[in-house]
């Protein structure tokens, strides 16, 4: 089906905690006495303080109703998805704000597990010097904390 797609999540562990998050998760899938799922259509597991989850056929490759719950509780989160057909594969990160820094809230079209960069606006940035495309960067391609930051 071209509706169902791969994705994955991963968010601090502590999360789950929240019985409105491990129940969406459940809704996905997910068993949790024992923390399982087929591997092949299904994984999920804890690492260093991070739940991954990953399903072979996520709605969109995306985990909508998870993903909204998170951002409704300030979880951060990183979420991939797969190509299929024409969708192409994206990166979302949201980061929640904190210490005085705004929300983060990005998507990043993927091409070979990296972001994409648009040529012609890096080439149109060039004439104008070097600042110009770093600005350019610092704008669409933000630094943002890696999910470790918020474990512990």
């Amino acid at each position: 089906m071209a509706d169902y797609f791969a994705a994955s999540i991963e968010f601090p562990a502590s999360a789950l905690e929240e019985w409105e998050i491990k129940a969406a998760l459940e809704d996905e899938g997910v068993k949790f006495e024992p923390l399982k799922g087929d591997p092949y259509e299904l994984e999920a597991k804890i690492t260093e303080g991070i739940f991954y989850l990953y399903k072979a056929e996520a709605r969109w490759g995306q985990f909508e109703e998870l993903e909204a719950l998170l951002r409704s509780k300030s979880v951060p989160f990183d979420r991939q998805s797969g190509q299929a057909f024409e969708f192409i594969p994206e990166l979302v990160i949201y980061r929640p704000a904190r210490n005085g820094v705004p929300a983060q809230d990005l998507t990043f079209l993927l091409l070979d597990g990296t972001p994409a960069v648009p040529v012609r606006e890096i080439k149109d940035r060039l004439s104008q010097g070097i600042e110009a495309v770093q600005a350019y960067l610092d704008k669409h391609y933000p630094h943002y904390p890696p999910l470790s930051e918020f474990v512990g």
